[in-house]
């Protein structure tokens, strides 16, 4: 007998959990073949060979359990509002601009590896043209960014626009469905539940108390900018073609919905589905290796805190303890590559102080995912008031109980150290999105329930309709303008075209005009876009400072190297009058870099072209000037023709 009962029919959308498995087992084949060092297009072959027999025994274990996908699927109207709601926001998407400079980071070793198949996954630098280190260890563990690749790929779209575009509108479209079966697991009906989807991407499209976020994936800094709520869930959200905000977004309530369903229902199959989860979550994004953890383990003491409450017999108790322990599963691929990384036996970056200090301030690490006191007060109102005044019950007391553990052994000041040292005190603010608010949210739509009950007890609906006006008053004073909506047109962040790439329009103008010169040049360019972006339409093109060139080139034993590029790249980049003296101490890098052939072409901002020029005619007469677009000059040596 079950310690509590779900709606039996909320497995009809375990459906859902289909892709997350072929995530999973794609992720399994890419690091068989990582470490193997096999060529990297035997990916999909050990792909097959993980996922058919597995698909098998999970057939097995469904037919076990009573637990089949989609068996229990009825249609309802309620589903037709999901389907509206994915299609109209995954359309927004398409036409929304949200450039990130992390991409290079993240895509480029996948689209060098669509050059050479037959070569085994690489393992260093691939954007510049001398040995240097990958991001981390890590970051090469991740397989969606090459799952991303090979699909497009073989479907023969352009990989770079599967990734940025056709993944981003797919991730859009499953977002009302993900929040519709997470609200039926806690206990509202197909209407109820359907509703609250549309309320959490609500919450996701109100902007966030910073506009720095979104502006950072076009200007390097802003020095009037508040950072208080830059990394948000409505920032995260404009990039969700991105395995990280993938995980916060879509992955971690999705676990906090099966280990409820798990502990509730102690079934097999949601053990299974926990252990994808948390294996298809690394293959996403390295947070996963702590945050998938942290919600099954708060997940644990928040069920088992409910049952001391609800003062069950020491045999549930118990049984508790039992799925606790077998809870242990599908935290051991991400605890035993945590070990690993703790034990050096998978390396960690030797140098990382390019990543950020060891140590802040709790409240300031907070702060840049929560924003200010308007904020603070929101959420405070989100996780008091849904719980225990509208969700209400064991569902209810659950998630408030889950809320209590997640501050209590994550987000505890007098544990930030301890955290810090182990994650990276820039990455602190990672643990809010355990808060999981955009759930809440979707929970709101739980109280059209209490309002609706005849004979409902006028002292509980009062109850009720005072939750909703708290939660009414704290999103409007907290509210900032709907975060979908470009404002910064000037600085390329505005309405784009479906067919465009999630890329300045500045670099894929000068990409265009310049491509023929420097697709596969060793190009100088200014830091943060151009170099960032470039590289993403001409893998073969090398970049020779590339954005965290220094932090490549440090942990490759090479400091001084990267120090020369940033410095020769620092050159090049707009400087105003009174920097004349800098600019006299970095020429001399400058020079080196170019007559030591690093570069072989260089993009210069227009304000800086007659400078620059003067100083590459001054090493060789022969560099001139080619052409001008996206605000950026090509400038090359001698009599270099376009390559085709």
């Amino acid at each position: 007998m079950p310690i509590s009962e779900t709606p039996t029919d909320s497995r009809a959308g375990d459906v859902l959990l289909l892709p997350i498995a072929g995530l999973a087992f794609w992720t399994l084949a890419y690091q068989v073949v990582l470490v193997l060092r096999w060529p990297a297009k035997t990916i999909t072959l050990c792909f097959l060979a993980i996922a058919i027999p597995s698909l098998f025994l999970l057939r097995g274990l469904w037919k076990k359990t009573n637990t089949t996908p989609g068996r229990y699927y009825r249609f309802h109207f309620s589903h037709i509002l999901l389907v509206i709601l994915g299609i109209v926001y995954a359309t927004t998407v398409l036409f929304v601009r949200r450039p990130n400079q992390d991409d290079v980071v993240y895509f480029h070793r996948a689209l060098t590896q669509l050059l050479d198949l037959n070569q085994p996954i690489y393992l260093r630098q691939t954007s510049v043209d001398m040995d240097a280190a990958a991001f981390s260890p890590v970051h090469l563990s991740t397989s969606y960014e090459m799952l991303m690749a090979f699909l497009g790929h073989y479907l023969r779209i352009d990989p770079l626009y599967f990734y940025q575009v056709v993944g981003h509108a797919f991730a859009a479209f499953s977002l009302p469905f993900v929040f519709y079966w997470c609200a039926r697991i806690f206990g509202l009906n197909r209407w109820l539940a359907a509703v609250g989807a549309l309320l959490g991407i609500g919450f996701l499209l109100l902007a966030d108390k910073s506009s720095f976020g979104a502006l950072l994936g076009a200007v390097k800094s802003l020095q009037s900018a508040d950072p208080a709520g830059w990394v948000g869930f409505s920032t995260l959200s404009g990039y969700i073609w991105q395995g990280k905000p993938i995980v916060l977004i879509l992955f971690l309530p999705m676990g906090l919905a099966l280990s409820y369903r798990f502990l509730s229902q102690g079934k097999s199959s949601d053990l299974a589905w926990l252990t994808l989860l948390g294996v298809a979550g690394v293959g996403l994004s390295n947070p996963s290796l702590y945050l998938l953890p942290a919600i099954i383990g708060c997940s644990w003491i928040a069920f088992i805190t409910l049952e001391l409450f609800e003062h069950r017999s020491r045999e549930y108790l118990w049984r508790l303890i039992r799925l606790g322990l077998l809870l242990t599963i599908p935290l051991a691929y991400p605890v035993a590559i945590l070990a690993l990384l703790k034990m050096d036996i998978i390396p960690k970056p030797v140098d990382i102080h390019m990543l950020g200090q060891r140590y802040m301030p709790w409240g300031e690490a907070v702060d840049y995912a929560v924003g200010g006191r308007a904020e603070y007060l929101r959420d405070v109102v989100l996780m008091i008031a849904v719980p225990l005044l509208i969700v209400r019950g064991r569902s209810g007391f659950f998630l408030f109980f889950y809320l209590c553990a997640v501050w209590l052994f994550c987000l505890n000041p007098l544990l930030a150290r301890m955290w810090m040292a182990n994650i990276l005190a820039p990455t602190y603010f990672r643990l809010v999105y355990l808060l999981q608010l955009p759930l809440l949210c979707t929970l709101i739509a739980g109280a059209g329930s209490q309002l609706a009950q005849k004979g409902r007890v006028m002292n509980a609906r009062a109850q009720t309709v005072l939750a909703l006006s708290a939660i009414v008053v704290a999103f409007v004073g907290s509210y900032h303008g709907l975060s979908v909506l470009p404002r910064y047109a000037g600085q390329g962040i505005g309405w784009k075209s479906p067919r465009e790439c999630q890329l300045l329009p500045a670099n894929l103008d000068f990409a265009k005009a310049a491509g023929p010169y420097i697709a596969h040049a060793k190009l100088l360019a200014p830091n943060w876009t151009a170099s960032c972006e470039l590289p993403l339409l001409f893998p073969e093109m090398k970049v020779v400072a590339p954005r965290l060139v220094a932090h490549y080139f440090a942990n490759a034993g090479n400091p001084d190297e990267g120090i020369l590029r940033r410095q020769a790249q620092a050159f090049i980049e707009e400087n105003p009058p009174e920097n004349a003296r800098r600019l006299q101490l970095l020429e001399p890098k400058f020079r080196h870099v170019i007559e030591t052939d690093r570069a072989n072409a260089v993009a210069v901002p227009e304000s800086e072209s007659q400078r620059v020029l003067a100083t590459l005619k001054s090493i060789n007469p022969g560099w001139h000037r080619v052409l001008e677009a996206g605000g950026l000059v090509l400038m090359l040596p001698g009599n270099t023709e376009p390559r085709g």
